[in-house]
């Protein structure tokens, strides 16, 4: 299903909206309120999707890399004279230090991992908000729904009326 130009373009000036209001609870409220329920849900969709939420994933990879190379050393110190123990502790001493020179000159995609962090907490708020937004919508269309089957309910019928005329 193709989706006209126009309309990504509107929905893109929406979302770029929220994102600059996203700091505001406030505004963000006043403006998803303002969107209709097919938008609304649109929006909640879009921001919706998974992410890193945290930094601590790479804090998690070196501090267990720095563990595991420690434990290497004791054991290549440990087993010094066995040269299959050696040949393994060359191995992975070669690895983890490939892995650190790798996260020492990449530092571009850790600094991307915290803007993506911090942008998600953002998206959060407002997909907290459209949820909120969305609930209470539906609550009162089940609301508006039960009661109209109430007041249909106890409504007259025609069968009522036509025993009435016959009696």
């Amino acid at each position: 299903m193709k989706t006209p130009k126009a309309e990504l373009d509107n929905f893109t000036k929406l979302l770029t909206g929220l994102i600059e209001q996203a700091d505001n609870i406030e505004a963000i409220w006043y403006a998803l309120n303002r969107l209709t329920l097919t938008e609304l849900e649109k929006v909640k969709t879009y921001f919706s999707g998974s992410g890193t939420r945290i930094v601590a994933v790479r804090q998690r990879e070196i501090v267990m890399g720095s563990f595991l190379a420690g434990m290497m050393i004791f054991l290549f110190n440990l087993y010094q004279s066995n040269l299959v123990v050696f040949f393994f502790w060359a191995l992975f001493f070669f690895t983890c230090l490939l892995s650190f020179f790798h996260l020492l000159l990449a530092r571009k995609p850790i600094h991307q991992q915290i803007k993506l962090a911090f942008n998600r907490t953002k998206y959060d708020r407002i997909v907290s908000i459209a949820d909120i937004i969305l609930n209470q919508r539906y609550e009162n269309q089940r609301y508006e729904n039960q009661l109209q089957n109430t007041i249909e309910a106890f409504s007259p019928n025609e069968n009522i009326e036509t025993v009435d005329s016959n009696l």
